[in-house]
């Protein structure tokens, strides 16, 4: 189920999401909330899905990393200042990082 979250809440992630990646559109969709970004440094598109779950807050992330530890880095401090940032905010407490089909 998609989080909602505020206008100013979304320009909040925007803004922490454009620290690292350039940022092509956040998108809510009836399931979550569609983060779309682009790695210039390593011109790799990088998707987050945003959603909430039996009280979890759940981020998926897409990204075609093949071993690329700098873009992995990235994607993963960005999903986290998301996560603290959701929490902060939502007061949901159990959260689950999945990156490419693997639970972290």
């Amino acid at each position: 189920m998609r989080i909602n979250l505020s206008q100013n809440q979304i320009a909040e992630i925007k803004r922490i999401v454009q620290k690292e990646l350039l940022l092509k559109g956040i998108e809510p969709t009836d399931e979550y909330l569609f983060i779309n970004c682009f790695s210039k440094i390593h011109k790799e598109t990088v998707y987050y899905h945003l959603l909430e779950e039996n009280d979890t807050l759940i981020i998926r992330c897409y990204a075609r990393v093949f071993d690329n530890l700098g873009l992995s880095e990235i994607i993963r401090d960005t999903a986290k200042n998301i996560f603290e940032y959701v929490v902060k905010h939502t007061g949901l407490q159990n959260t689950i990082y999945i990156e490419n089909g693997i639970e972290f």
